[in-house]
């Protein structure tokens, strides 16, 4: 009352002397805080001795301030497996580049020795022109069974007839590029029970296995279907260990740090192009493209081995030991001694109430609607912001003059993407920022349909998207970073399994819109859906919370009180 009085009254001049009165308001957010929690700054009586109430963020932040090399080369480490998550999901595009009519070819059965022999011309053809009809379609004459190509790198797409635009080819391949993301679907079911059953840590060691075995198994793989069923399960164990270590990683950070390092992760996932054009270029075998993924993929991943389990992960689970020790054994990486005997875990007690399963957790989205409408809301974001991201990804070799230079620069401007992420995020907040790379990537998309073409293969359209890909890379950040903060932590682990199963949708989505939907319409009815699009999550993200420097909710009461406006107490 008394600061009220001296911001409206004639003493106004004596407010302008703002050492007196920011000290005013120190005690009145003391006194706010009082009300709030009447146990703030107080200790409880164990004993003979007193234990402080600390929350987990509190201790995570006293890592943070006396951090050591080797306890932020964990923490930043933990990402290293978005590198090789990059090289696991795009190997394809390189281990299946489809001929062209500068490669040559030669015949290696008798139909087409009788073929050529009968008709020399048909050899200077590339072989997708060679056709016949049958029923009023097109077929090829010549197989995989009658020609030989001679190419600088084996390709999957000659070998199983995948590379001419005759039948359901293009769009077969399309589905063995694509068929990640639906394994990626099972992998959130599986996920959404692991992630908050055994842990995050176990969670993506499990996911390492299956994803390496699968890559082992692509190495002596020579058919279209086991082909399928390999990057199926590729798609089973990315999901797992990809998000786990997200997770992991996102809730060993304190709040002050977590857009930092969530940039810091997008960057990893950009340099993963360096690896994956890498193998593309070097190695002349699309089987050992595989074989040298899962090396890459188990490099990236050891560092999983000796990080703890995630602290907020025990105390959701009422495990309060469980959680000091993981405490205990992040604190030895920063050869420090933390007192955990005589401090209590205020976080703990938030769902000590709670029975810590599925049926719980699903009932708990119809007790708080809050919590409801802002994971519905992320359901939309995210398969949305997927479709956009794996739309460029799979269609670069398409959309720049040069396959290896366009993953280069596409790694560029994601990296771009995500410096320019921390920028507005850190400036603006997480709703803010997104809804204005939203309006960024609908501005792109429409810019990008005129044709107009500037020499050398670059066109409009392939400069727009380049520039578009740095909106939506930034988007891709934003969504990680928000969810994490959004989602309370008897949540979090559902909501990612949810929020990535979901998004398959759009990464199975995306590449088919670019590589098989434009060919039939027009570019125009693409591009224009897509901005379309932009612009209603641009709507959906006005209606989330800012989550800028407040403490990650524990429970679902947390997400209620939060969006009615009332502060989280710690």
């Amino acid at each position: 009352t008394f600061l009220s009085f001296c911001r409206t009254s004639c003493f106004l001049p004596l407010y302008h002397h703002r050492r007196i009165f920011q000290k005013f308001e120190v005690v009145v957010k003391m006194i706010d805080e009082i009300k709030l929690n009447p146990t703030y700054g107080s200790t409880l009586p164990v004993g003979d001795t007193d234990r402080k109430l600390v929350s987990c963020d509190d201790l995570l932040e006293e890592l943070a301030r006396n951090r050591s090399w080797k306890y932020t080369a964990l923490i930043m480490s933990l990402m290293l497996v978005w590198m090789g998550e990059m090289t696991n999901i795009f190997i394809t595009e390189f281990a299946g580049i489809n001929p062209t009519p500068d490669d040559t070819w030669k015949c290696k059965s008798i139909k087409c020795f009788n073929l050529t022999r009968d008709d020399p011309s048909l050899l200077h053809k590339f072989p997708c022109e060679i056709t016949k009809e049958v029923d009023g379609k097109k077929e090829l004459i010549l197989g995989p069974s009658d020609i030989e190509w001679s190419l600088e790198h084996s390709s999957f797409s000659a070998e199983f007839d995948l590379y001419c635009d005759v039948g359901f080819r293009k769009a077969r391949k399309t589905l063995l590029t694509s068929i990640l993301f639906a394994g990626g679907l099972s992998g959130f079911i599986l996920g959404g029970y692991l992630f908050d059953r055994i842990g995050r840590k176990n969670t993506a060691i499990i996911g390492m296995f299956i994803v390496t075995f699968s890559l082992l198994m692509g190495t002596f793989c020579h058919n279209y279907a086991s082909l399928l069923a390999v990057r199926y399960f590729m798609g089973v164990g990315n999901i797992l260990q990809s998000d786990g270590m997200y997770l992991l990683q996102a809730e060993l950070v304190p709040s002050k740090h977590r857009n930092m390092i969530n940039s810091w992760a997008g960057c990893m996932g950009s340099f993963g192009y360096v690896p994956l054009v890498g193998i593309g270029y070097f190695i002349t075998t699309w089987n050992n493209m595989f074989l040298a993924t899962s090396i890459v993929m188990v490099l990236t991943s050891l560092q999983i081995f000796i990080c703890p389990e995630s602290p907020r992960y025990y105390l959701i689970k009422n495990d309060v030991e469980a959680a000091k020790k993981s405490f205990k054994a992040l604190a030895k990486f920063n050869d420090m001694y933390l007192d955990l005997e005589n401090i209590q875990i205020i976080d703990a007690g938030k769902a000590k109430d709670r029975n810590h399963n599925v049926r719980q957790q699903l009932s708990e989205f119809i007790r708080y609607p809050s919590l409801l409408l802002e994971t519905s809301i992320l359901m939309v974001l995210w398969p949305s912001i997927a479709m956009f991201s794996y739309g460029f990804g799979f269609g670069w070799g398409d959309i720049l003059p040069d396959r290896y230079s366009g993953y280069i620069m596409a790694g560029v401007g994601e990296i771009i993407s995500y410096f320019m992420s921390v920028f507005l995020i850190g400036w603006q907040g997480r709703r803010h920022a997104m809804i204005f790379m939203f309006l960024g990537a609908a501005l792109t998309y429409l810019t990008a349909i005129p044709n107009v073409e500037f020499g050398s293969g670059w066109t409009l359209e392939s400069i727009s998207c380049l520039i578009g890909s740095i909106f939506v890379n930034g988007l891709f950040s934003g969504i990680l970073l928000w969810a994490g903060e959004l989602a309370p932590t008897s949540h979090r682990g559902i909501v990612f399994s949810f929020g990535s199963g979901i998004s398959k949708v759009g990464s199975f989505t995306g590449p088919f819109l670019f590589n098989n939907l434009a060919l039939v319409t027009s570019k125009a009815v693409v591009l224009g859906s897509l901005a379309f699009i932009a612009v209603f999550c641009m709507m959906g993200s006005f209606l989330l919370v800012e989550t800028r420097n407040k403490p990650i909710p524990v429970t679902g009461q947390d997400v209620e009180e939060r969006r009615n406006g009332r502060s989280l107490v710690l």
